[in-house]
């Protein structure tokens, strides 16, 4: 569904996983995550996608949720880079509008068609380094450069919160 309340900013839950994830791990981690309890949940305006938000604590993995806005349908490209490990410790899962639209590690590029309107994005990154996971989009076929994309640049609805 589409956001009741949009604000600035994804919402970002750290975990503390106790081993590595691989690929099916990676690919069920949005799904699973949000039933397990985060180390620290808050709001990330930031313009990178790392676990710099959890310093605090022993997180190594991060869950974004948010929403991206589109004036047209439209297919994109996403282009993905994680530092240049070839195995699963940095890997990443991304889900839009609750496909599953790529789980991988190191540089990845996958289309994805973009409704008018509000489009739901959920990102898992583990984190074996400190090394923020890079996202950018583009048209597709657009000659033009892709332009970057950050949490800053996301929405979360921000539903009221019950006094206990």
């Amino acid at each position: 569904p589409d956001p009741v309340n949009p604000q600035p900013g994804m919402i970002a839950n750290a975990y503390v996983v106790e081993e590595c994830m691989d690929k099916d791990m990676l690919q069920k981690s949005n799904l699973e995550l949000p039933e397990m309890s985060s180390v620290k949940t808050l709001v990330d305006k930031g313009d990178t996608f790392s676990l710099n938000l959890a310093t605090d604590t022993d997180a190594t993995v991060m869950r974004w949720d948010g929403f991206i806005r589109c004036k047209r349908t439209v297919t994109c490209t996403f282009l993905l880079s994680k530092g240049n490990s070839d195995d699963w410790d940095n890997g990443y899962s991304i889900r839009i509008n609750n496909h599953l639209i790529g789980t991988g590690y190191g540089q990845n590029a996958v289309d994805v068609a973009l409704k008018v309107g509000w489009n739901r994005v959920e990102i898992v990154c583990q984190f074996k380094d400190k090394t923020p996971l890079n996202i950018s989009l583009k048209p597709k076929e657009s000659l033009k450069e892709p332009r970057s994309l950050t949490p800053a640049m996301m929405f979360h609805d921000q539903k009221p919160e019950y006094v206990w």
